[in-house]
């Protein structure tokens, strides 16, 4: 019955269309009771709410936005998929578009959004477009939650991945197998998920009283052919040959990977590697990649609750930050054994 109606609800319940409607939308003067009989009539009729007309008494798109770099990058991908299940729950759509990490593209795609009258925004952020951000918030009232990277010369609602503390562990587990000489490919160092995992990196070795070797770090591009071109560039320009790599995410890890090949080096006996990421193929590569533990899912579901709450109350100028807590995830490519969950 695909066009069941608030009143057919009402005629088979016994309650007023106004009850109908208020136990729907979850009212608080309706009883559990009474919500209770109504939703259950309402499944057994196979209601569904005419979202367009509810937006427009209640001047709701009922829509959110998604904005991320790469449409490429599985966690990007992740991320989405824990977000559409929470909005889902709220009758919320998922609009999503990629910006090829540009920040005009980025401001394209913010400005078609709002085009759309979105009632908020996911954004993963390139870092630069703050002041386009600071318009929409401020301008607009539309609530924005960034994930990813911290948005530069305005402070934003933040949902990230603890960057330092991640690239710290994974240097730091390295370490322990007794590397000293360990090269680091970063991303890039005008966002600040580059930049902190660059800082952890250093912590480490500082903590270890390992001396930085600026020539073994290369700052690349989060792409499978940023991390081949800067490990090609560790072992053939640098004087320093590194016995360790931490790359800076999964996909890089790929193109290290390609590379360690094309070198005759095998992994982890003459090189030991590790990434930043846990995306699905790393537990596939030869040997499985040793990584942090996957949060894609726990930053989708954060992001999302912490929008919604924004959406309904309005509330704009309470700014929330959370970082997820990075955890390793042990597998071959650093040494250990397989099995092996810590040294």
């Amino acid at each position: 019955m695909g066009n069941t109606t608030l009143r057919d609800i009402a005629i088979r319940t016994g309650f007023s269309v106004k009850t109908v409607s208020r136990a729907l939308n979850n009212h608080p003067d309706i009883s559990e009771e009474t919500k209770n009989k109504i939703l259950k009539v309402a499944e057994e009729l196979s209601y569904r709410p005419n979202l367009i007309a509810k937006s427009l008494r209640q001047k709701k798109a009922f829509a959110i936005g998604y904005v991320i770099p790469d449409i490429t990058n599985e966690f990007f991908g992740e991320v989405a998929l824990a977000i559409e299940s929470e909005f889902k729950k709220h009758n919320y759509s998922l609009l999503t578009s990629f910006t090829n990490s540009n920040p005009e593209l980025e401001v394209e795609a913010l400005k078609l959004l709002m085009s759309r009258q979105v009632d908020g925004i996911i954004l993963a952020t390139v870092g630069t477009t703050g002041n386009f951000i600071k318009e929409i918030v401020e301008g607009l009232k539309v609530p924005i939650v960034v994930i990813d990277n911290r948005v530069k010369g305005y402070k934003t609602n933040v949902v990230l991945h603890d960057n330092v503390k991640g690239a710290y562990l994974l240097t730091q587990h390295l370490i322990k197998h007794g590397h000293k000489d360990i090269a680091c490919i970063s991303g890039p160092l005008l966002e600040t998920s580059g930049k902190r995992r660059l800082e952890g990196y250093k912590n480490a070795l500082t903590e270890a009283g390992i001396e930085i070797d600026e020539e073994l770090i290369k700052v690349s591009d989060w792409k499978i052919s940023g991390g081949y071109q800067s490990t090609l560039e560790l072992f053939i320009d640098s004087h320093k040959k590194p016995t360790a790599i931490f790359v800076g995410n999964s996909v890089m890890a790929l193109g290290s990977l390609k590379a360690l090949r094309e070198l005759k080096l095998r992994v982890p006996e003459d090189i030991a590697l590790v990434s930043f990421d846990n995306l699905r193929f790393t537990e596939a590569t030869y040997p499985p990649l040793t990584t942090l533990k996957k949060v894609e899912d726990k930053i989708g579901v954060i992001a999302s609750q912490m929008l919604l709450k924004k959406i309904k109350s309005k509330d704009l100028a309470n700014i929330e930050e959370v970082l997820v807590d990075a955890e390793l995830c042990i597998r071959e490519s650093c040494g250990c054994k397989a099995g092996v969950d810590t040294m």
